[in-house]
């Protein structure tokens, strides 16, 4: 052990002890500050423990309280009894430098991690069996990059005692009622879907699906959730997109934005009004934190190599993949397993990021040999384990696709088909000059009118 490190342990507890009001700053910011598996030795940490408890309870901390508590714990002999804390308090001759000593237990800490990611790393890059060097150095990176996150925010990987999770789930709890905008999740800016969202909206690491057969509008549904992270949350949004060039992806971005016909960027504008409108909407997304990437054919470690690049220097909200079966998969005996794998990897890397990941993704050709062409998650199935993998499933139906007498146009379904944080339903999106807005109530009364004498199923 490093006895400079178990020093500043033992000056840490000895510190707390001499404060004894655990509800004093300097006391909060030392609890706050660390963490149970901070402690290289296991005395130290389970009488971190015991005073956490003591803490959340609003005890007084002191040689005879603390030894009560370890002692009801069963503790007091792996701590070294009374004695033992006798002998912290003595040595402790003041709290005043109790964060210095709290920040050499922390790199300590942090030392001890990074030797034990290393030696696994070089163990990953012996094995024979754990795959490709790519592959082998993605999850290097991915553990080394987490780290340092981990680091940041003063937490570690591992078990956690409950009385640590109690405390943050209070914490976020309060926040809830005292901040509730801020505390729920991320809203779509598409009306429909946050009403069906509400009022937990899409976590932060979540994984969306959306998915649909060709021609039903998944890019264009993707740039209005695209557009509300970028210009309304005013958070960082990265677009990988495998089927279209960058430039006619701005061009519909800026379409949507600016609610113009984008014939006008080849035929010309109607009015002055118009183009001032799209220089409007240029000037919002050149100030935004957009991003995109055009690369053909891509895989999964080129997109977590530059969203981990990006999100070391801006606050990542979106990450948005166009779409699934464009991607390089790794070998597989079937294909859906190849895609399981990237599905997967996608989930990790929304929770690693603390941001919301949204894939898109072709539906099986089968569901048009349904009566009802309405896509459900199983319709994925083909494209790896997505209904597992994913937290939200969302998928697009046009009665006038299938239907071209169809008197409902543009009127387009958003099918909520899963939705592990609340309840499923439908939203209701017009398709007009390439992008979406929300249905009419005039578009809402023809479905209706359709629904009632429906030759088809509805």
């Amino acid at each position: 052990m490093n006895t400079d490190t178990i020093g500043a342990e033992q000056s840490v507890i000895g510190s707390l002890l001499l404060i004894g009001d655990m509800s004093q700053d300097a006391a909060s910011r030392l609890l706050e500050y660390l963490r149970e598996n901070a402690f290289q030795a296991r005395s130290h940490s389970l009488c971190w423990r015991a005073i956490r408890q003591m803490a959340s309870k609003g005890q007084f901390v002191d040689l005879v309280t603390l030894d009560a508590v370890l002692t009801r714990n069963g503790d007091i002999e792996d701590v070294g009894g009374f004695a033992y804390l006798a002998e912290l308090a003595k040595n402790t001759p003041s709290a005043a430098n109790a964060m210095a000593y709290a920040d050499i237990v922390r790199q300590g800490a942090i030392r001890r991690s990074v030797n034990s990611k290393l030696h696994n790393a070089i163990a990953l890059l012996n094995d024979p069996d754990g795959g490709t060097v790519y592959e082998k150095i993605g999850l290097i990176e991915s553990e080394l990059n987490a780290l340092t996150d981990r680091a940041n925010r003063g937490r570690e990987s591992g078990l956690v005692h409950v009385s640590e999770i109690a405390d943050k789930w209070t914490e976020d709890l309060e926040n809830r009622f005292s901040n509730p905008t801020a505390s729920h999740g991320f809203t779509t800016g598409i009306a429909g879907l946050d009403k069906i969202l509400a009022p937990k909206n899409i976590k932060p690491g979540s994984l969306v699906v959306l998915g649909a057969r060709p021609k039903l509008g998944k890019s264009a549904l993707m740039n209005m959730i695209t557009k509300h992270f970028a210009l309304e949350h005013k958070l960082a949004t990265a677009i990988f997109s495998l089927e279209m060039p960058s430039d006619q992806i701005f061009e519909r971005m800026v379409s949507e934005r600016a609610r113009v016909n984008p014939s006008i960027f080849y035929a010309g504008a109607n009015s002055d009004t118009e183009y001032a409108r799209v220089s409007a909407a240029m000037g919002e997304y050149v100030e935004s934190k957009t991003f995109i990437d055009d690369t053909p054919g891509i895989g999964l470690a080129h997109i977590q190599r530059e969203c981990r690049k990006l999100g070391k220097h801006e606050r990542l909200g979106l990450i948005c993949v166009d779409y699934l079966t464009l991607m390089k998969a790794e070998k597989a005996d079937r294909n859906d397993l190849a895609y399981g794998e990237i599905t997967k990897a996608l989930k990790n890397l929304a929770k690693e990021l603390n941001c919301v990941v949204l894939l898109l993704t072709q539906l099986n050709r089968s569901l048009e040999s349904r009566a009802n062409k309405r896509p459900m998650p199983s319709d994925s199935r083909d494209t790896g384990q997505i209904e597992q993998d994913c937290d939200l499933w969302i998928g697009l139906y046009r009665d006038s696709v299938y239907y071209p007498d169809s008197a409902l146009g543009g009127l387009t379904e958003a099918i909520v088909g899963l939705n592990r944080h609340g309840q499923t339903g439908t939203a209701y999106l017009t398709l007009i000059n390439g992008y979406f807005e929300d249905a009419s109530a005039q578009d809402l009364a023809k479905l209706h009118e359709k629904r009632k004498g429906a030759k088809h199923d509805f």
